[in-house]
C-alpha cells in the first residue's frame, strides 16, 4: 500500500484538514476462518457470514488497513479561552524538522467498497507531546515551514506542557472529532492541571471548509489521576 501517514490538521472556526494517506495504492486485509471461502469450519449446509476479506466473497467485505507509529502534528486552538496547543514536540530535538516535530500514533483505516464508499479512520496515540500557548494565531505553525515553526517553539514559552493521550475519529461522513487527555504541568510554578481538548468539525460535501465546528481546551487544577 502506498500510504503516507503524516497527518497535519489544523483546528480553528475556519478548517484546513490535510490527510493525505488516503491514496491507497495496495489494499491490505484481514482473513478470519479455517475455510478458504470464508466460512468457519463445521457442519456444510447451513448459511453463515462469511469473514474472509481478503481472498473473497464476491461481494467483498472492508478493506482494513493498520499502520503503526505514523508521523502526526496537530495545531488547534480555542477561541473563547484565547489559548493555542501544538500536538507535537517541540523541546528536545536534536534538529528541528517538519519529521522530528511529529508525534508517534497508531492509524486504523476501514473503506467498504460498497455503493455508499463508506469510510471511517481511527487514530491513536499514548504519551504525545503538547504545548499550550498563549494566543490563537498559528500562521507561523500551519503549513509547516522550518523556520516559521522552529523559531516560534524557539522564542515562545508555552503556558503548559505535558504528554497526554490522543484519538481522531473520521467516520463515513467526513466528520472529525480529535480528543486529548491528560495531565500537564504550568511552566511558570510546575502545578499539575488536568486537560481534556475536544476539537469536532462537520465538513462541507467537497471537503473545502466546516460546516459545523466546536472546539475546547479545558484546565482544571488538582493531581488526582
Amino acid at each position: 500500500m502506498g500510504i503516507d501517514p503524516y497527518v497535519e490538521v489544523p483546528m480553528r472556526l475556519s478548517h484546513r484538514v490535510t490527510v493525505p494517506f488516503l491514496s491507497l495504492a495496495v489494499l491490505a486485509g484481514a482473513a478470519c476462518g479455517d475455510d478458504p471461502a470464508g466460512l468457519p469450519s463445521g457442519d456444510s449446509g447451513t448459511s453463515r457470514p462469511s469473514f474472509n476479506f481478503t481472498n473473497g466473497p464476491t461481494s467483498p467485505g472492508p478493506f482494513i488497513v493498520r499502520i503503526a507509529d505514523a508521523g502526526t502534528r496537530v495545531i488547534s486552538a480555542d477561541l473563547a479561552n484565547n489559548l493555542l496547543a501544538i500536538h507535537g514536540k517541540i523541546s528536545g530535538l536534536s534538529e528541528c524538522t517538519d519529521a522530528s516535530t511529529r508525534v508517534p500514533a497508531d492509524i486504523q483505516i476501514v473503506n467498504t467498497p460498497s455503493d455508499a464508499q463508506a469510510f471511517a479512520l481511527v487514530l491513536k496515540g499514548v504519551d504525545n507531546d503538547i504545548a499550550i500557548y498563549e494566543g490563537t494565531d498559528f500562521s507561523q505553525l500551519f503549513p509547516f515551514d522550518p523556520v516559521k515553526f522552529c523559531s516560534f517553539i524557539t522564542e515562545r514559552v508555552p503556558l503548559f506542557t505535558g504528554q497526554v493521550r490522543y484519538q481522531l475519529h473520521i467516520n463515513g461522513e467526513g466528520n472529525l472529532r480529535f480528543e486529548w487527555q491528560g495531565f500537564v504541568q504550568r511552566v511558570a510554578d510546575g502545578a499539575r492541571f488536568h486537560y481534556v481538548e475536544i476539537q469536532f468539525a462537520d465538513l462541507t460535501p467537497n471537503g473545502g471548509g466546516s460546516s459545523h465546528d466546536i472546539g475546547s481546551i479545558r484546565l482544571q487544577a488538582g493531581t488526582d489521576s
